[in-house]
């Protein structure tokens, strides 16, 4: 048992040291923008921050760092039925948002995306994170899974994301947020209704 947890031990704190060596790497940048541009890029910066979020529509496509998003549906459900008459079908007493949804990845290497980067928002701020347990991972078609999914470049990738909200939540009221990567510093809100 000591062995096990000296070993797990060992193991987490490697990953603490990759993810601030990350930090480090990915973070000197930009303190070296900011410090060659001067006092007056207070403005600018404010100015990027809000071009980084874009709003679209449903059916609307929106391209983030050469990533493309676009809701081609989206249903409220209380039931999903599965794939194949050996699936049992996944039920709530609240509400399944499914959302129908393309990446298109514009890139000229491959990405990996997962539902993860996917946050459902309503409009006084409460954040829905995607569903994605065993039994709702059994009804979703294999084709249609985001999970660790990577997109070749010049490909896309149809996919489903499921999020269960309150029964008294309208999706008129929700906005999709995109996020374009683990790291990504840009994002498009999808509107709902």
């Amino acid at each position: 048992m000591k062995k096990l947890f000296s070993g797990c031990l060992t193991i987490i704190g490697a990953i603490v040291v990759i993810g601030i060596i990350i930090a480090v790497a990915t973070g000197g940048d930009d303190s070296t923008t900011t410090s060659t541009e001067g006092t007056s890029n207070d403005q600018p910066k404010e100015k990027t921050k809000e071009e980084q979020t874009e709003t679209i529509g449903i059916g609307e496509t929106a391209t983030i760092d050469d990533i493309g998003f676009t809701v081609t549906n989206a249903e409220s459900k209380t039931t999903i039925e599965g794939s194949d008459e050996y699936t049992e079908p996944v039920t709530t007493d609240n509400q399944f948002i499914v959302l129908d949804v393309t990446i298109n990845n514009g890139k000229s290497e491959a990405i990996t995306t997962d539902s993860e980067f996917f946050t459902l928002v309503s409009n006084d701020g409460t954040e829905y994170s995607p569903k994605n347990d065993g039994d709702l991972m059994m009804v979703i078609p294999t084709d249609k899974m985001l999970f660790f999914e990577e997109i070749n470049p010049g490909l896309k990738k149809e996919g489903m994301i499921v999020f269960e909200v309150g029964s008294d939540v309208q999706m008129s009221d929700l906005t999709l947020k995109a996020d374009a990567g683990f790291w990504g510093t840009k994002s498009v809100n999808i509107n709902l209704n």
